[in-house]
């Protein structure tokens, strides 16, 4: 997986290489596009965060110091927000 953040075009930040889903939603590079059961899609594996959004399998999820939940090590992006 690319650890580098992208910019996606409505501003936010993704981690690794966007690709779209068929929703029109992005995800990362860290895995097959996969459906979660709520209908969101994730990169790799869905697993379910304590807050009850999906999140891809990248690693462990933890809790960034902000209060949101990312797989792995939270990283800053440069708009502010933990990925």
């Amino acid at each position: 997986m690319d650890k580098s953040f992208h910019m996606l075009p409505d501003g936010r930040y993704l981690n690794g290489k966007p690709r779209r889903c068929p929703d029109g939603t992005y995800v990362g590079d860290g895995g097959p596009i996969t459906r979660a059961p709520d209908g969101t899609y994730v990169a790799g594996k869905p697993q379910r965060a304590p807050d009850g959004r999906y999140l891809g399998d990248g690693g462990p999820v933890r809790m960034a110091p902000d209060g949101t939940f990312v797989v792995g090590t939270p990283r800053l992006a440069p708009d502010g927000t933990y990925l």
